[in-house]
């Protein structure tokens, strides 16, 4: 991953790191983090294989990890006051979480991925499942207005049209050895038996509208951090708070992220 793929640092204050979701382009997070980097020096992580002006298809959450973890070291960052990751980018901070290589203050898990505890035939089903889905969507407007509908998942002041005019075009630029490398690797990336020793705050985000779908990555967080906190995010589905709602989204990061009290 060079420079470019790692993404921007912006704004003042103490380095955070910001891992996205996948399927999802740069711009879409634009609006938050222009407001988060009011308070924070914000590395945005861009994925392999995720922006069709930088070559190259993403491989895996492990690699990802190793790379942003060594691009934040050359570049003089030796602690993270602060750190975010949605979906597979919670997958992505799981991971550098349980490592324990790069020192993090705070971490919020939003509806992180963890990996499947299946037997293997069972999760490559699931990997055909989760590619022909996104396939479905990126090649019909209908499928993908029906799984994020424009009413919902348009920020306010923009064009619903031209967001998922752009969306479409986005989504057949992803290769096929990217979609499968995603579906795969985020939920069947590799973790250390136990957690490194560590003394970030954790807490895991889930939209209320998402619970159901998360109750299996709850109790894993539960059981490899006990000491994470597990928050519910009012009437929100996967990865809206983020892409939708930025003014929302910082208030509940900015009171997570800066209060010296336990719990939020």
């Amino acid at each position: 991953m060079s420079h470019a793929d790692i993404g921007t640092r912006a704004g003042a204050g103490a380095d955070a790191a910001v891992f996205p979701c996948t399927a999802e382009p740069v711009w879409a997070f634009a609006d938050t983090i222009t407001l988060l980097s009011q308070s924070w020096h914000v590395f945005q992580v861009v994925y392999d294989g995720h922006q069709p002006e930088y070559p190259g298809d993403f491989t895996s959450v492990e690699q990802t990890v190793d790379e942003v973890i060594s691009y934040l070291k050359i570049h003089g960052v030796s602690r993270l006051g602060g750190a975010y990751g949605c979906s597979m980018g919670g997958a992505c901070l799981t991971r550098m979480l349980a490592l324990g290589e790069m020192p993090i203050d705070r971490a919020i898990i939003d509806g992180g991925i963890t990996p499947y505890q299946l037997l293997y035939p069972v999760r490559k089903l699931l990997l055909w499942r989760d590619i022909v889905s996104f396939k479905m969507a990126a090649n019909s407007r209908k499928i993908l207005e029906a799984a994020f509908p424009p009413e919902r998942f348009t920020p306010a002041g923009h064009d619903p049209k031209k967001e998922y005019d752009a969306m479409e075009v986005y989504l057949k630029t992803f290769s096929n050895r990217t979609i499968r490398n995603v579906f795969w690797s985020a939920n069947n990336y590799a973790l250390p038996k136990r957690s490194a020793k560590i003394g970030a705050k954790i807490t895991y985000w889930y939209g209320d509208d998402e619970k159901k779908d998360r109750r299996r990555d709850i109790r894993f967080i539960k059981r490899y951090f006990p000491k994470a906190r597990i928050h519910g995010i009012p009437k929100m589905a996967h990865a809206e708070l983020v892409m939708v709602h930025p003014e929302k989204f910082c208030r509940y990061a900015e009171k997570f992220l800066t209060t010296q009290a336990e719990e939020i």
